[in-house]
Order: structure tokens, then C-alpha cells, then sequence
């Protein structure tokens, strides 16, 4: 399993969007050649962000601005706005096993408390780190 793209695509934006808040007008462009990709992805992302409640947009103009502040902002929240979990579940588990095979009548029951079990990791691990933890990082990497 791999989690796509849109997430370090996200967290990008919201560090564009602060690093570069004071010094250039961020707009999806310029976000997608940062990020070396196509503008229309960058928008669809920032809707998404957007809709969390994490960026302001400026409609005409454009640029945008963050909500909250760095410190406020989880990778939870960032991963939960890109990449919604349905049902609460982060993993899915197949529903049409056989019901009177040993396997397939349990396995919902049997992965449920495994599956669980890691998505708390993540979710417990990604709360614990926020945009301003990353910008910290950033700000270290670019002084050395």
C-alpha cells in the first residue's frame, strides 16, 4: 500500500504559502511550478485544503493566505483533507467472502482490530506533528 501523492502535494502548498507569504503572490502557477506540476492538481488540492478550513483564497486576484497558524495545523489535519477516510476506516476490508467458509465468515472480524491498530499509530503519529514542526525543519535545512 501506498498513500498517493496529494498529501505532499498539500503539505507543499501550506508551506509555500507561508514561506513565501511576504515576498511573492501564491497562486496555484506558482505553486505547480514549485512543485513541478500541473496547475489544474494544485487547484483541485487547494479545494480540498480549502474546504478543511485550512487556506483562505483570494477570488480574482488570487494568492492565498493560511487560516490557522502553523502551530495549529496537524499532518493529521493536511492527510484527513486530501484523503478523507470513509466510515472512519482507513483500511477496507472485502465484504463478499463466503459467509459459511471458516476464512471468509471471520475475516472482517479478524483484520478489524489489526487494521485499527495501525491506523491509531498514523493517526496518533501524525497529530503529534504540525506545519510549524516542518517549517522548523525547513528554515534548519535552508541555514545549512
Amino acid at each position: 500500500m501506498q498513500i498517493g501523492t496529494k498529501f505532499s502535494i498539500a503539505i507543499h502548498i501550506l508551506l509555500s504559502v507561508e514561506v513565501f507569504r511576504d515576498k511573492y503572490k501564491v497562486t496555484s502557477d506558482f505553486l505547480a511550478a514549485s512543485a513541478n506540476t500541473n496547475p489544474v492538481i494544485i487547484r483541485k488540492i487547494m479545494g480540498y485544503i480549502r474546504n478543511a478550513g485550512l487556506i483562505e483564497v483570494a477570488k480574482g486576484t488570487g494568492g492565498m493566505a493560511l487560516i490557522k497558524k502553523p502551530r495549529e495545523i496537524t499532518l493529521k489535519d493536511i492527510y484527513l483533507a486530501v484523503n478523507p477516510i470513509e466510515d472512519g476506516k482507513l483500511f477496507n476490508t472485502h465484504k463478499n467472502s463466503v459467509a459459511e467458509c471458516p476464512v471468509g465468515g471471520s475475516i472482517i472480524n479478524l483484520l478489524d482490530p489489526y487494521f485499527m491498530k495501525a491506523q491509531n499509530a498514523m493517526e496518533n503519529n501524525l497529530s503529534r506533528s504540525t506545519l510549524q514542526d516542518l517549517l522548523d525543519d525547513l528554515n534548519r535545512n535552508i541555514a545549512s
